[in-house]
């Protein structure tokens, strides 16, 4: 990635400038929503904790009930490495055949402490480009600049769309509040247009083929929720021009 780090060059940049100006977030936040989706909710509240991007990235876990459904339910991954090795490996085939006993044992272990790592956990934390909470609402975003195309798979999982994948985990600890899910990406022109693929893959998000892949936990009603939560796209070279942030971005007037 380098000097086209998106995180590096757009995310922490824009959102420390943003920050600075209004901690609060009552300034911009709203709006940021607003180039997204003119349907986002206008009066959200005040961000009430620390925000996270750049190096400090907030890890989401996997919800156990998605974990659990893996264990119950797994596949040969796409690639070979991701059996592990040695007793993982063994133990990760007989999942694969669906044993009994060795499913029971996963289940079980899923029940008390362990590691995010351990042979019977199919999804790491999902870390979104930029955490946002107020009192009312959950916000997660997800930031891209050189990628030419969304990631919609894991190890795993065949289809496990980038974005359902931030919000599913956010959706965990939500509590009455609601969970907004957005991406920002490089324009496709100099007035800042969504390009194609980017909105493609936006509107392929409420597909219900993409919806029940990405969600196989989820009741029919809570992936309806969650794919509503997701807001749609909009570019950097946007919200540089609603904040009149200047453009592109200056990289180092900011902090991560």
């Amino acid at each position: 990635m380098g000097k086209l780090n998106s995180s590096r060059t757009r995310v922490v940049p824009i959102f420390s400038q943003l920050y600075r100006r209004d901690p609060s977030g009552l300034t911009w936040l709203p709006q940021l929503l607003q180039l997204a989706s003119p349907s986002a909710p206008r009066s959200i509240g005040s961000l009430v904790a620390k925000p996270y991007w750049g190096d400090g990235e907030k890890a989401l876990p996997p919800p156990v009930s998605l974990l659990r459904w893996l264990v119950e339910h797994l596949e040969k991954p796409a690639s070979p490495g991701a059996m592990g090795n040695g007793t993982t490996a063994i133990r990760r085939r007989r999942l694969i055949r669906k044993d009994a006993a060795t499913i029971a044992a996963a289940l079980e272990s899923l029940r008390g402490p362990y590691r995010n790592r351990g042979w019977f956990v199919f999804e790491g934390a999902s870390y979104p480009d930029v955490y946002l909470e107020t009192d009312s609402v959950i916000v997660v975003i997800e930031g891209k600049r050189t990628e030419p195309k969304p990631t919609i798979s894991t190890k795993w999982m065949r289809t496990r769309h980038q974005m359902l994948r931030h919000i599913d985990a956010a959706w965990e600890n939500r509590g009455e509040r609601l969970v907004l899910g957005l991406l920002i990406v490089e324009g496709g022109s100099e007035e800042g247009t969504v390009p194609d693929p980017w909105r493609e893959y936006a509107l392929a998000i409420s597909e219900a083929s993409t919806i029940a892949d990405s969600l196989p936990h989820r009741t029919p009603a809570e992936r309806n929720e969650i794919a509503q939560a997701f807001l749609g796209a909009t570019t950097w070279q946007r919200v540089c021009a609603s904040f009149d942030l200047g453009w592109p971005p200056a990289i180092g007037k900011g902090f991560s």
